[in-house]
């Protein structure tokens, strides 16, 4: 399995979504997670978080939430090979 990037982790201490259990979200930019939740949910706002240099993998932890920069993994993939079934 290869690292072919990473997403942002937002865990919240409650959850923050009337009629909705979860508590984690993933996000593929710390902007995205603006265009769910404002920055009295999260605790502060997308600037802070770039210079807390989250995008750089320091993580940030708050009262309402902890915000993470994960790995991505993914399978290599096979581009222009042919199938089993087609080699044979």
């Amino acid at each position: 399995m290869a690292i072919t990037g990473s997403i942002y982790k937002v865990r919240f201490t409650e959850p923050p979504l009337k009629d909705d259990d979860r508590t984690e979200f993933f996000y593929s930019s710390l902007s995205a997670i603006f265009e769910d939740f404002t920055p009295e949910q999260v605790g502060c706002g997308v600037r802070r978080l770039w210079n807390l240099q989250i995008a750089q993998g320091k993580p940030y932890v708050g009262r309402l939430c902890q915000i993470t920069r994960e790995p991505l993994n993914s399978a290599a993939q096979m581009r222009g090979s042919k199938s089993r079934s087609e080699s044979k």
